[in-house]
């Protein structure tokens, strides 16, 4: 928790009670309503020479307004208050930790001078927040959530958390024919061989991922002549593009890829890598790099989180709850596969990228041939 320290000085001003001549200032404002968060400290600096004019002014804190000085009197606030010095004087202070909400608590406040009356104002003292952003929930609170939206109450059977889960695998693949996650695209850097045009797992699993779903771009790098890599888009071709090609094997540098989407997805390359974009002795010199979205990784075990990023939450509840539905309460598919499918836009729309638009004018002459 911090630490937070008030200057307080003396003037002539009017707050909440009055004008006068006697009111305190906080930083320079004359009696504001302040904020104390409950776990930290303030510390209110009353060295300055004004505080000590006219008989002196130490500030207190009560739980009453304006407080020894009310009807009936109030009485000073003391749990966690210290006092320290004389008004006025170097290192004169008076300093609250205040209590935190778990444990007693703090009261509404009020600062007020022992000497004067009307010279404070209201010290609000106010919950902490969490300070954390780690939500990220288990299986088990998610296929919990999802069952509760179907209605369902009471303890699960085994059956049922199989079959939560089960659903929740088959709702992540249908994620993946929905395109593309920001949080899942990934880049693979695989070395270029010699003469080879399919490259899988298999062939290398050391740089060829196992998690590949569909390869977004790809390039050819070249590291060796430069301190600078050199990258070359390779264009993507489809099946009947690539059977189109007479001789597969020619070798050069690669231009263009196939990608073929199997249970285990192999790429491969046209033209085959020759000599001089190869290396068995500095593999790294050159490189097929791609981009790709990687699949969602299966669900674990119940105490085990999900390979889902955090704007996607509310979209995997609701979809999971929509599963569930068409086993366990079919009478509210509607209006669950609605609210899933809204969540889902809204997901979807927070995964864009944002990216500057330019906009060229042109120009139009005569007969309005641009």
């Amino acid at each position: 928790m911090a630490t937070i320290t008030y200057t307080v000085t003396v003037a002539t001003g009017t707050n909440w009670f009055s004008a006068g001549s006697n009111k305190y200032y906080i930083n320079g404002e004359v009696s504001p309503i302040l904020y104390l968060q409950e776990g930290n400290t303030y510390i209110f600096d009353q060295s300055d020479s004004s505080n000590g004019t006219g008989g002196g002014h130490p500030l207190r804190l009560s739980s009453t307004k304006d407080g020894t000085h009310a009807t009936p009197a109030g009485v000073a606030y003391t749990t966690g208050v210290t006092t320290t010095g004389t008004p006025g004087s170097a290192g004169a202070k008076t300093t609250i930790n205040v209590a935190p909400v778990r444990t007693v608590g703090a009261p509404v406040l009020f600062y007020y001078c022992t000497n004067h009356a009307g010279m404070g104002n209201t010290a609000q003292t106010i919950s902490p927040t969490s300070e954390t952003t780690e939500f990220n929930p288990q299986i088990d609170d998610i296929i919990e959530e999802a069952f509760e939206r179907t209605g369902a109450r009471g303890a699960r059977t085994g059956y049922q958390l199989r079959s939560a889960r089960r659903s929740l695998n088959i709702l992540f693949q249908e994620w993946e024919n929905r395109g593309v996650h920001l949080w899942k695209v990934k880049l693979a850097k695989v070395p270029l061989v010699l003469g080879q045009a399919e490259y899988n797992y298999a062939s290398d699993p050391v740089n060829f991922p196992n998690d590949l779903s569909q390869v977004l771009e790809a390039y050819y790098r070249n590291n060796s002549t430069t301190t600078t890599p050199q990258d070359v888009a390779l264009t993507s071709r489809s099946r009947s593009q690539y059977n189109a090609v007479p001789n597969k094997l020619v070798q050069g540098t690669p231009s263009q890829f196939y990608t073929e989407r199997k249970i285990n997805p192999s790429i491969f390359l046209y033209a085959t890598p020759s000599s001089s974009v190869s290396s068995t002795t500095t593999p790294s010199s050159f490189q097929f790099c791609f981009y790709y979205m990687a699949r969602i990784q299966d669900v674990g075990s119940y105490n085990f989180t999900s390979d889902v990023v955090n704007r996607f939450y509310p979209c995997m509840m609701s979809g999971l709850a929509y599963y569930l539905s068409q086993k366990y309460s079919p009478e509210l598919s509607g209006e669950l596969e609605r609210r899933y499918e809204s969540e889902m836009l809204r997901a979807l729309d927070a995964d864009n990228q944002g990216t500057s638009v330019f906009i060229s004018p042109q120009t139009f002459y005569g007969d309005g041939v641009g």
